[in-house]
């Protein structure tokens, strides 16, 4: 668990998210590894968010001050076990929608749960700014990320 600071809760939190193709095999990918990991790395940074893994495409959302945010986004492109092919900059909230989740990982089962098993794969990996429009994309990934801290009390507890 992510301890954030008062000054931290009061400034506004900037966000992103991504979509990627993996690189490395599904057997050979150590996911539970990869989330311990990127939680305590987003433990020091003071960001927020969460990863989803399924079917060689990861999505992940970062929230937390813009630098920091920013910085973490260039070292995960530069990361040889995937593939970024699109990354949408969500811009500034007034607060953390995931202030508990250093980098919680969902998996399939998490995302059945809260009905979005299906969601992620037809909407961001697919969907091209040029095609769809940036402010589309957004709103999709606003409202995803909306219905997914809606229902944070039925995800298990990591």
């Amino acid at each position: 668990m992510i301890v954030v600071r008062k000054a931290e809760r009061d400034s506004r939190v900037f966000a992103l998210a991504y979509a990627s193709y993996s690189t490395v095999d599904a057997p050979n990918l150590d996911l539970e590894g990869i989330a311990t990991h990127a939680s305590a790395k987003n433990a020091s940074l003071g960001i927020t968010g969460y990863l989803c893994y399924d079917h060689g495409v990861f999505f992940q959302y970062l929230e937390g001050e813009q630098k920091a945010v920013l910085g973490l986004m260039d070292v995960i492109e530069k990361d040889t076990r995937h593939d970024v092919i699109n990354k949408v900059m969500l811009g500034e909230h007034e607060q953390r929608i995931f202030p508990d989740w250093s980098m919680r990982h969902l998996n399939r089962s998490d995302l059945r749960r809260v009905d979005l098993e299906n969601v992620l794969e037809h909407s961001l990996f697919h969907m091209d700014p040029k095609l769809y429009g940036h402010d589309n994309i957004v709103a999709l990934i606003r409202a995803l990320v909306a219905n997914i801290a809606a229902r944070q009390a039925q995800l298990k507890v990591v």
